[in-house]
């Protein structure tokens, strides 16, 4: 098994990113990390992306392939290979194309495609205290009007247990699949600087031993698309404590602020939302059955209101199905208004001075699906073969169902008024050998919702091919 391995390491090590971190758009390697988290393997916090590799990999390392069940085994040679080419000195150089029918108007964790077309240029290399990845993305006809820019670039530099960095880098926080709360890959991310804890190691402090593995992010940038207040200052801190290795717990918050307005009587205040994330794993002896199960739920707020404006919960476990490996979700969204006052606004995402919302380049920057919505979503994915995976997911949709569509500057990011949506959404992803990697996704729904016209049909097919140089 061990000769296996090394082999499959060199074979597919080109195919594999050097980068410090699991980026949002690896569905397929968040999986493997989670499977291996409920039975106790990976004991580090994983519910905020993007996440370390290097408390992983000290996981890992730490585990005799011996005490892994054998249901779990390829799972932990996937991340073990991953972990292992991430450090890799070995620059990576890629170009990838992708064309679409339409644009993405609801993104969920693992999506990477976004416009009508676009052709990416990037190359990636680390060392132990610097990583990098220089990135140009040339789009067709996209919505916002940005035809270059640079998303995916970042430079980072490693001292002592702490990553900082500087780019454009997608974020996700929370433990759901379909949506998260404060911060998603549904709207572009802003140029920042962000600092987070690379090992998530328990303190040494005895009254604080309790916490178990912890880890810590934060980060500043400005939100600098047309909006009502210009330039504000975006920023946000998360906390995650795992005081037992079933229980993980997340403290959040981001705050949007300081920014100018033409209206002289305004008095811009910062805009606070804060949020809670549980993740449990149920009983070991359910995952000995091979069914590793865990819950979670998250939920967010604002400033003095008492009313939770967003609140997520939802199901995870895995199974194998003719020696292949599965896993399985069920999760419920709600985005509610809050105790503004003001009937008109949904508090999470606008109000009377700050119209624009909780959003970038008019996308959501938490919640997919905005204000207003109620969502839940089945899905599955899996592992086909080495080089083949597959997912789908169908979901019931009602958006927008508060239609303040009449009131005056305030504009759904989705729809201006209520529709409800079944949707069908299937992804394949084939590499074909270890140089080119195919990724095909089909995504059908019964009505035309999307409102600002990004997307006119009832459904969208994408085509991405991406060559490793």
């Amino acid at each position: 098994m061990l000769k296996f391995s090394a082999l499959w390491l060199v074979l597919f090590s080109l195919s594999v990113n050097s980068e410090p971190w699991i980026k949002t758009s690896e569905i397929q390697l968040r999986s493997d990390i989670e499977v291996l988290a409920d039975i106790g393997i990976i004991r580090v916090p994983v519910t905020s992306f993007p996440l370390m590799w290097a408390g992983i990999i000290k996981d890992i390392d730490n585990t005799d392939i011996q005490d892994v069940p054998s249901n779990y085994k390829d799972a932990f040679w996937r991340v073990k290979r991953a972990g292992k080419a991430s450090i890799s000195d070995r620059p990576l150089k890629r170009l990838s194309f992708s064309a679409a029918t339409g644009e993405q108007v609801l993104r969920s964790f693992g999506d990477s495609s976004r416009d009508k077309a676009m052709l990416t240029a990037s190359r990636s290399n680390m060392s132990k205290q610097f990583a990098w990845n220089m990135q140009v993305n040339r789009v067709v006809d996209p919505y916002d009007g940005d035809t270059l820019h640079y998303d995916g670039s970042y430079v980072a530099g490693i001292w002592g247990n702490w990553v900082a960095s500087l780019g454009y880098v997608e974020k996700w926080w929370g433990a759901s699949w379909d949506s998260a709360n404060l911060l998603s890959n549904n709207a572009r991310a802003p140029l920042g600087i962000t600092l987070n804890r690379n090992y998530s190691d328990a303190t040494k402090l005895p009254l604080l031993s309790w916490l178990g593995q912890w880890n810590i992010s934060g980060f500043i940038s400005r939100l600098d698309d047309e909006r009502e207040i210009y330039k504000p200052y975006f920023s946000g801190i998360t906390l995650s404590i795992k005081p037992l290795d079933s229980f993980e717990f997340s403290f959040r918050s981001v705050s949007i602020s300081e920014g100018t307005t033409d209206n002289l009587l305004v008095d811009i205040e910062p805009k606070i939302i804060t949020g809670v994330d549980l993740r449990w794993n149920v009983s070991r002896s359910i995952a000995s059955l091979g069914l590793p199960t865990s819950f979670y739920l998250s939920a967010t707020d604002e400033e003095q209101n008492s009313d939770f404006s967003t609140l997520q919960y939802g199901l995870t476990t895995s199974f194998k199905i003719y020696n292949k490996d599965w896993r399985f979700f069920v999760e419920t969204s709600r985005t509610m208004p809050g105790n503004s006052g003001d009937d008109i606004y949904n508090v999470t995402y606008e109000d009377d001075i700050y119209k624009t919302g909780y959003r970038y380049n008019r996308r959501s920057i938490g919640s997919t699906f905005d204000n207003y919505s109620r969502v839940t979503s089945l899905g599955v994915f899996g592992k086909l073969s080495a080089d083949q995976s597959l997912s789908i997911k169908l979901q019931d949709l009602l958006i927008n169902e508060g239609d303040y569509s009449d009131v005056q500057d305030i504009n759904h990011s989705v729809s201006f008024t209520p529709v409800k949506i079944k949707r069908l959404v299937l992804n394949w992803d084939y590499q074909y050998d270890k140089f080119n990697k195919i990724k095909l996704d089909i995504d059908l729904s019964d009505t035309v919702f999307d409102s600002l016209e990004r997307l006119n049909d009832k459904y969208r097919m994408s085509l991405n091919w991406t060559r490793f140089l």
